[in-house]
């Protein structure tokens, strides 16, 4: 069985990118700010599945092109798999703006466990201190809280 490729979706009317599927050793991120002109940029990445170092590498390598020609880079519903990875790396917290971001989540009340969207810019206070923000429960409606450390998804926000 062949692993499901990147697709990538450029916009150029609206200057937004759209990535959905794998982030691997196959996807060639570079090749995607030369379809945009230079200016503000959206990127939408709820659809990323799995990404891995190379992966990680080509992110690290879009998000300095359009960086470095003076792109306002906002990441609009980042995936989880990705959100964690790029708390690792420093250089984000400058490089972008976070306006929304997927994180799992678990229920105390009913067991229930989702990766809704995180509202970054609704929810700031509260990430700038690690806090993750409680979110209703699909299931049940009692609020659920984040279900790994905060560290792991929020460290991008933090002022500390």
């Amino acid at each position: 069985m062949t692993a499901p490729r990147l697709d990538i979706r450029v916009d150029e009317a609206a200057r937004r990118i759209t990535l959905v599927g794998r982030i691997d050793d196959n996807a060639v991120l570079t090749a995607v700010p030369p379809q945009l002109p230079a200016g503000p940029v959206t990127i939408d990445t709820s659809g990323v599945t799995f990404i891995n170092s190379i992966g990680m590498r080509e992110w690290i390598r879009l998000i300095r092109l359009l960086h470095d020609r003076g792109d306002q880079i906002t990441l609009e519903r980042v995936a989880d798999v990705l959100i964690t990875q790029m708390n690792l790396i420093p250089e984000f917290r400058d490089r972008v703006r976070i306006a929304s971001f997927h994180a799992q989540y678990l229920c105390g009340s009913c067991g229930a466990e989702a990766a809704p969207v995180v509202d970054a810019i609704a929810h700031a206070g509260e990430l700038a201190e690690t806090r993750a923000p409680r979110l209703p429960c699909p299931e049940c409606g009692q609020a659920m809280e984040l279900g790994d450390f905060p560290e792991r998804y929020l460290m991008l926000f933090s002022r500390r």
